[in-house]
């Protein structure tokens, strides 16, 4: 069995070749004291958007980075979509999850900003937390590619190593930015010693989904800070986008153009989707019974991987993704465009098929001229276009 391999050595995990890249916060369940059965299931209360917007990156990135710190994250996506499904979007290099082990806390008594890691299950080592994560579902996942897939496609980073660089930053942050310092109402001039805290308390970073949220000046320093974990784990697995539950992610935009969560593509998508009339994507998947969910995801993937779907995706970024007011006029000159060989008389290709410059079309020359330039012009030489895909997937989510 391949583990993946650390981030922190020079090494990466085997993946295919690098394309557009997506780092989904919003799929993070992030670990913190509660039992696990109550963090699966308080995810799964407000997940519909996050799956949402799962389903939306997967067309629309070549592949979308999971972070997880003790692959509960791979529960959930089990949970819903199949472990089917999940094998094949690992198998295809669609998914791979970036595994942070160790989590954060504030620490009272000067402590400030740490990193802890506790000797369980939870922080164990890839394979150990994996068998953990699954052995929480019933039923209990069978098949030996799973677990197999999630190692082979997970990279692993030391918490330690990432929250020595952020905390530097996220106290700077603070410090240097008067907007920040009355938006976030933190009036401390030391960091390590906010107010809210008592010298022996520990308190744990949880992310959205905890029951821990107070508002005060350390929670708002711990979000901070979690932004800023967020941006540095995709900067190691070279997304260029990211979508975040943080609260206060957004305001990163405002320090760096490499800020996750604007959400962009996602709206650019959506107006696009909204002009050809496709009924929404993730309902498609979502909205059907769970023994059927791995097949509907199937005929999307089928799409998403063809070279129509590749045509898609390097037009979509290249023109889309940015402005979703430029949507509708960028998608009518794409309207406009003709494949050249569509343009060719039929009786040229004839001609190159006999000089053996188109193959395919030999067993085919006994057919009448209409039906050449109907079906061999429109199938074989269409070339491969956004459009196409566009109509194809508008077909596939009616049905």
């Amino acid at each position: 069995m391949k583990a993946g391999t650390s981030a922190t050595n020079g090494r990466t995990s085997d993946r295919r070749a690098p394309g557009k890249r997506v780092f989904a916060g919003n799929m993070w369940a992030i670990y913190n004291y509660d039992d696990p059965n109550k963090r699966y299931r308080r995810f799964l209360e407000r997940g519909r958007p996050r799956f949402t917007q799962l389903i939306d990156g997967l067309l629309m990135y070549d592949e979308v980075v999971i972070p997880t710190q003790d692959f509960l994250s791979v529960t959930v996506l089990v949970g819903v979509l199949g472990e089917r499904a999940v094998i094949d979007l690992l198998e295809a290099g669609d998914l791979s999850f970036l595994r942070m082990r160790g989590a954060f806390a504030y620490v009272g008594n000067g402590g400030g900003l740490k990193t802890f890691k506790i000797d369980n299950e939870c922080f164990a080592d890839d394979q150990r937390a994996l068998a953990w994560a699954l052995s929480g579902l019933e039923p209990r996942p069978k098949d030996p590619a799973l677990p197999q897939s999630v190692l082979e496609k997970t990279t692993s980073v030391n918490a330690f190593d990432v929250l020595d660089a952020v905390k530097h930053e996220t106290y700077m942050d603070v410090l240097h930015s008067p907007y920040i310092r009355n938006l976030f109402a933190i009036r401390s001039k030391h960091m390590d010693r906010l107010a809210g805290i008592q010298p022996n308390e520990v308190r744990c970073y949880g992310g959205p989904d905890a029951d821990s949220w107070r508002g005060d000046e350390i929670d708002m320093l711990m979000h901070l800070a979690a932004a800023n974990v967020e941006l540095r784990l995709s900067e190691t697995v070279k997304c260029e986008d990211g979508i975040t539950l943080n609260p206060i992610g957004h305001l990163l935009k405002a320090k760096t153009e490499r800020s996750i969560g604007s959400g962009t593509p996602y709206d650019s998508l959506a107006r696009l989707t909204e002009l050809n009339r496709i009924p929404d994507i993730a309902s498609f998947v979502l909205d059907k019974p769970a023994s059927t969910r791995a097949e509907q995801l199937s005929k999307i993937m089928r799409l998403k991987r063809s070279r129509d779907g590749a045509a898609f995706r390097r037009w979509f970024h290249a023109n889309c993704r940015e402005n979703p007011q430029e949507v509708a006029k960028r998608y009518v000159d794409l309207l406009k465009q003709v494949p050249t060989v569509s343009k060719l008389p039929v009786r040229i290709l004839r001609f190159l098929a006999v000089l053996g410059l188109i193959p395919v079309l030999g067993p085919v020359l006994g057919l009448a001229a209409s039906a050449l330039d109907s079906f061999v012009v429109d199938r074989w030489f269409r070339g491969h276009s956004p459009k196409f895909f566009i109509e194809n997937l508008k077909q596939v989510i009616a049905k």
